[in-house]
This record gives structure tokens, sequence and C-alpha cells, in this order.
């Protein structure tokens, strides 16, 4: 049988030793010690008695105990079963192991308990293996004479009740065993679970700043644009202020590197950025905002607003005649908030949010809105993002947002 110093003793509570140790002894007078496979014991007791106690209540009695403990475990390995022996001072000792599935995880020894009473010689012995502890003599002649005598039938039987008590630790060590690998096993599924979360969590915020990083160039591309057809006409001065609000919204565009501002903030952009749209369309752009100030403190990604204006003034507005109005209005629902931006330009056709890369639109009329829609799903959940409907001279596009962040 391998010798195997595992601490599955460990893992009982120590009050069911104590117990067990305190029920033996009270049952049969005999004291026992429940080591494990490095022969120490498990747990400290007091339910030594007479000269036990006597020899133990020295530090070098005590380790000798130990010793001669660990010393009969250790044979009952070797013999495959129980023994019988004497411990440094001659007490008689009965040694059972603990085996769980052939290993060894430890032994029960009793002692305090002579098979026949000690005669002269054997109370010599054991005044001269005591000597140096420094005890009494006379009080340890009268203490290892009192020790009892037991039978040899009453001896096997106790060997049988140390059995039956190895049996039920054991029970006790597979318990305790399973219910270390079943709690190991459930710290792992959480731990799996915990880091799917956060691998999901992280591939979310990589998507979310993929969009955020796409909103920009396509922003400062249109941009761009204007600034270049304002001078090709001829408006320099229109296309350097034009410039110098643009300078203004990139700037800003560093000032708020994070993924989320408040709806003030965002309309503070917005308006930047309809000084550059009044450039272009001169007279002919009218806006009105029309958001309430307890809806204002409300968080949402950054440029989330802003791609639905610009949606509004280049699909809906650029290409009517005459004059245009947008206007961007708050409203807030028991469930969910509400930020629609609304224009009376040519409509829009049928947006689908299947059409990712805007293949189906001229020019890729869409492609902000979808952006915006995926980021506000990612953000706060598949049940928010954007919705519009447009008719012929009338579109409005909706921010779905939730009420409270």
């Amino acid at each position: 049988m391998e010798h195997k110093p595992e601490g599955l003793l460990q893992l009982i509570e120590n009050d069911k030793l104590v117990r067990i140790i305190e029920t033996f002894t009270e049952t049969t007078d005999i004291t026992i010690d429940i080591n494990d496979a490095a022969g120490l014991p498990v747990v400290q007791h007091d339910y030594f008695y007479g000269f036990c106690r006597s020899v133990r209540s020295t530090k070098k009695g005590l380790e000798r105990c130990i010793h001669s403990n660990a010393r009969l475990g250790f044979q009952t390995v070797e013999q495959g079963g129980s023994c019988t022996g004497k411990c440094h001072a001659g007490v008689v000792l009965m040694s059972v192991p603990i085996l769980v599935e052939g290993q060894f995880y430890g032994s029960i020894t009793c002692g305090q308990m002579h098979l026949n009473r000690p005669g002269g010689h054997e109370i010599d012995e054991m005044l001269e293996a005591t000597r140096d502890l420094g005890l009494d003599h006379e009080y340890l002649k009268q203490t290892f004479q009192e020790i009892q005598v037991i039978s040899l039938e009453k001896s096997q039987g106790a060997v049988g009740l140390i059995q039956f008590v190895v049996n039920y630790i054991v029970e006790l060590m597979v318990r305790a065993k399973m219910q270390e690998e079943l709690s190991r096993e459930k710290l792992k599924a959480a731990e799996d679970a915990r880091l799917i979360v956060e691998l999901e969590h992280t591939l979310q915020k990589a998507e979310l700043r993929n969009l955020q990083a796409q909103i920009k160039p396509h922003f400062l591309f249109n941009t761009l644009n204007t600034i270049s057809s304002l001078v090709t006409l001829g408006e320099n001065q229109q296309g350097l202020n034009t410039l110098f609000a643009l300078s203004d919204l990139l700037r800003h565009n560093l000032d708020h590197p994070g993924e989320l501002v408040t709806l003030r903030e965002e309309l503070h952009y917005i308006e930047s950025y309809l000084v550059i749209q009044k450039n272009r369309f001169g007279t002919r752009l009218e806006v009105r905002i029309e958001v309430p100030e307890d809806l204002q403190e409300r968080r949402i990604p950054f440029l989330s607003l802003q791609p639905l204006v610009e949606n509004a003034c280049i699909h809906g507005l650029e290409p009517k005649e005459g004059s245009g109005h947008i206007w961007i209005k708050g409203e807030k629902f028991s469930d969910h908030v509400e930020i629609a931006v609304i224009d009376d330009g040519v409509g829009m056709a049928s947006l689908s949010w299947g059409d990712t890369e805007g293949k189906n639109r001229p020019g890729g009329q869409g492609i902000g809105l979808r952006n915006v829609h995926r980021r506000l799903q990612l953000q706060f959940g598949r049940q928010f993002g954007v919705q519009w409907t447009s008719t012929s001279g009338r579109t409005i596009v909706k921010l779905i947002i939730p009420s409270e962040e």
C-alpha cells in the first residue's frame, strides 16, 4: 500500500473528531489519538488521565508519546492491518490504519491499558524510560499500576470498536472530499462564467470603440467636403468660419475621449456642428431645440445625436428646394426616454438594419444611423436603439434610451 500523506483528515470539523475521542474514552475508559499520515495528532484533546497525562505534561514526554503512536501507525501500513505494541514507557498501544481506496491517510491509536498486571521489572523499565522527565517517581509508579488491565478478548473488541470508528471517519473524509471537489467545481464554473462575461464585455467595449471611431472620420470627411465646396464657390470667409468651427469640434472630440457624455454636452456639440451647416445652408436652415432640463443630464454615448442631425441636413434638407427646419425634442416616459430629430425635408427610403455596410444606399446613406443604433444597443441593451419614420416632407428619427442609468 502506498503511504500518501494527504490532508483529508483536516477537512473534517475538529468538533466531530473531538466528540469521537470523548465518546470512545467515556465508553471504554481507553483514550485514543487520531493521527495524520505523518504520524501527528490531528486534534489536541485533554482526555488522557493519570500516568499518561503526567508523562504528556512534559515536552519530552509528549514528543515521545506522539512518536510512539506514529511508529505503531506506520507499522499498520507495513502489516496491512491493526497492530499492537508498547509505548516508550511500556504502556500497551493498539493502532488501526485509516485507509481510503488503498491510500494511507493516518491511524487511530489507543492506549492507557495493560494486557497484564505490571510486575517489578516492567515498573523499573518505566522508571528508567521516564527518569529524565523530572516527574515524581512514586506518583509514576502508583498511576502506572492503576492503568486498567484488559483481557485479550476485550482488547480485540476494542480493536473492532476502533475499526468501526475508522469506518465512520473514512465516510466523513469521503463526504468531505466530495464536498471539496463539488465546491472546487462550483468555484471553477463561477470563475469560468465570470471570465466569459468579462470577455463578452471586453468584446462589446471593443466593438463600441470601433463604432465610435468610425463616426468621427465619417463626420470629418463630410465637413471637409463642405469647406471645399465653399472655397470652390468663392465663399472664402464662410469657408474660414467653417474651418474654425471644425477646429472647435475636433477639440471637443479630444476633450471627450470617454464613451459617455451628458445630453447637455451632446446638444452643445450639435450647436457647434450647426454653425458649420448654417454656413452651407445660410438662411435656408432653421433649428429649434426643445429638450427639458431634467433630461439634459442623462448620459448617452458620445456622438449619438449628431449623426441624426447630420442625416437630416444632408439627406433630408439639402435636396429640398427652399428653407428647411430641424426640431430636436426630448420626452421622458415611464421606462424610456426618446430624443427625436425631426426634419421637413424630402424624406428617406426605408432602411434595413441588416444592410450594415450601406450597400443598398446611394452614397452609403444610413451608415451613421446604423452605427448609432448598434452603439446604443451595446451600451444599454437590445430593447434600445434608433427608430425612424419617414414620409415625403417629414422624417422623424428617435434615440430610444433607458429612463434611468
